[in-house]
């Protein structure tokens, strides 16, 4: 049986995708990813400005080339 999928699934796996791209992040980048996992970890959810601070490093992250 699937376990249900929880508000901190579609974060975890952005945070997971940064932390194995982890060569093109900033050390800033790399401490904010940390951080964000320690935070939901504990069960708090992001607030709307690190959400999108989060957006922007995954994409960047992600990006092809």
């Amino acid at each position: 049986m699937q376990r249900e999928q929880t508000w901190a699934d579609e974060y975890t796996t952005l945070l997971d995708d940064c932390e194995r791209r982890s060569e093109r992040l900033s050390d800033w980048e790399l401490g904010f990813v940390d951080s964000m996992q320690r935070q939901i970890a504990e069960g708090r959810r992001p607030t709307p400005k690190q959400i999108e601070t989060l957006d922007t490093i995954w994409e960047r992250a992600t990006a092809r080339g």
